[in-house]
């Protein structure tokens, strides 16, 4: 793994001249301290003082300063605040500069808005290097932020909770982009022993073995193709708290995806990306590492199905029927539809368990992508008041998502003239709505959503600008506000179900 740390992260009450800044400048053209004496005459037209977001320069000296256009503070948005914070970070490591104050507009007075930015500042720089015989000598990554924000009330355990946060995504960015043969489903299991603190984190390892005597059938049935073993990771933050609402986070772990007999006729370049095809397990492991520090008042509880999809000779072939953990008989019509049955058998695990809440995340479907492109995660859910607050978590976290349906229709579609359930519609229309309908068997009426980021878990412009990987890590803040906002709740699991909780209350984080 990297060497990422994470920066040393203070508030200013005041815009210092004795350090490094990054001078960000909006619509109002009002540059926060004013330009210095002796500002070259050729710059005072530079797109970045009219406040165009993106635009930048930079002039160097004993205290450098770097200019920043974030454009019209209305539209300036927790997402775009998250994307162009790690632009810019990208963009002063670059200069050399990896200790800065960052000073907002007084127009910006939306802490989270602050804080994503700062989020952003902090991840720039990420790199893996395991397998590089001669790593990168030049830091690429911000060891100090300080923060003035005139016109945000910041709290200053809101800007600690950052740091847990970015280790957490950059924990997650790590491991999808590593070598499937590296971050195979023990791989990443022995990369989180590293680096978990098993006081506030219980981890229970389910083998092959176990997952056999478990009749964990869907899982099994995906392994089969390949000599690699599968695992299911459990993980548990609060276990000694029964009486806590609980959170139930599932994130499906398909390390590589050859899409086993219906094998991927697709463009090598796709294929490479199948290695990240794991990114929901990842976010889930960056999420309870994070939780793990922070330590909400809420009982949660991560489950990673993790495996390879392979085309080896004991592949399941379409047509195959399969009992999964919850007795219910699936017929195999497609073998590239994986991940929602690992998922399937996770999600019976969690309502076994009987959790209050289960939230999913994968990258499960190309029509999720075909519908809402780089930007958007897909939301479904069950509950429609549950669905609003994962959704303002993720709105908060800077990681929108959209939701989308799953009404009784799809789950009609997802049916089987031989066993209970297909895992594909007859129809390749309305694919993301359809896997998500085949999920929702699996959870009875405990409130779920299902977030499918099969688009959003690789950065987007303008955050991949520069950068050396592209993974997003996704859904990990979204996850992290999510607990916290239930937690500062209290009670809720009643509420969240008969609709008492209402968008933008609760801690933002």
């Amino acid at each position: 793994m990297s060497q990422f740390k994470i920066p040393t992260l203070d508030l200013s009450n005041s815009g210092a001249q004795s350090t490094h800044q990054l001078l960000l400048i909006s619509k109002d053209k009002k540059v926060p301290g004013g330009l210095p004496k002796g500002f070259p005459e050729h710059l005072k037209n530079h797109a970045a003082l009219e406040g165009s977001r993106g635009a930048k320069f930079s002039l160097h000296g004993a205290a450098s300063k770097v200019f920043f256009g974030v454009g019209d503070d209305r539209t300036f948005t927790a997402q775009e605040a998250a994307d162009w914070g790690e632009n810019a970070g990208t963009f002063l490591a670059s200069e050399s500069i990896l200790e800065v104050q960052v000073c907002f507009p007084e127009g910006i007075k939306d802490p989270t808005v602050v804080l994503n930015f700062v989020k952003g500042l902090s991840l720039a720089g990420l790199r893996v290097e395991t397998h590089k015989t001669q790593p990168s000598k030049k830091a690429t990554q911000l060891r100090k932020i300080a923060v003035f924000a005139p016109g945000a009330v910041i709290d200053p355990s809101d800007l600690k909770a950052v740091g847990p946060i970015v280790s957490g995504i950059a924990f997650a960015r790590e491991i999808v982009e590593l070598p499937s043969g590296d971050a195979d489903p023990q791989g990443i299991i022995d990369r989180l022993k590293a680096v978990y603190d098993s006081k506030t984190l219980e981890i229970e390892v389910w083998d092959e073995k176990k997952i056999a005597k478990e009749k964990m059938g869907l899982i099994q049935a995906v392994s089969r193709g390949s000599e690699t073993p599968p695992r299911f990771l459990v993980m548990r933050y609060k276990k000694d708290a029964p009486k806590k609402q609980s959170l139930y986070l599932v994130g499906k772990g398909v390390t590589f995806d050859t899409g086993g007999i219906n094998i991927k006729a697709i463009d090598w370049k796709v294929l490479l990306s199948m290695k990240k095809d794991m990114g929901g397990a990842a976010a889930v492991i960056g999420a309870m590492l994070a939780i793990s520090q922070l330590r909400p008042d809420i009982r949660v509880v991560g489950l990673t199905p993790l495996t390879t999809n392979g085309v080896g000779p004991k592949a399941i072939y379409p047509g195959d029927i399969v009992t999964s953990y919850s007795g219910k008989t699936v017929e195999i019509m497609n073998t590239d539809a994986e991940g929602r049955l690992i998922l399937a058998d996770a999600l019976h695990f969690a309502c076994r368990e009987k959790a209050d809440y289960i939230v999913d995340v994968a990258t499960l479907t190309g029509a999720c992508v075909v519908a809402l492109g780089q930007h958007h995660s897909g939301l479904f859910s069950n509950n429609a008041r549950f669905s609003e607050v994962v959704r303002d978590s993720s709105e908060r976290s800077g990681e929108p998502a959209w939701p989308l349906p799953v009404s009784p229709r799809y789950g009609e579609e997802m049916k089987s003239d031989l066993a209970d359930l297909s895992n594909m519609g007859a129809a390749r229309d309305g694919g993301a709505s359809l896997g998500a309908a085949f999920l929702e068997k699996f959870v009875g009426q405990t409130p779920w959503v299902h977030l499918d980021i099969a688009g959003t878990h690789d950065l987007a412009a303008p955050a991949a600008a520069g950068a050396q990987i592209k993974a997003s890590g996704r859904m990990v803040h979204t996850l992290v506000t999510l607990a916290q906002t239930l937690a500062d709740r209290g009670n809720g699991a009643n509420d969240v179900a008969s609709g008492s909780l209402a968008r933008g209350k609760g801690k933002k984080g």
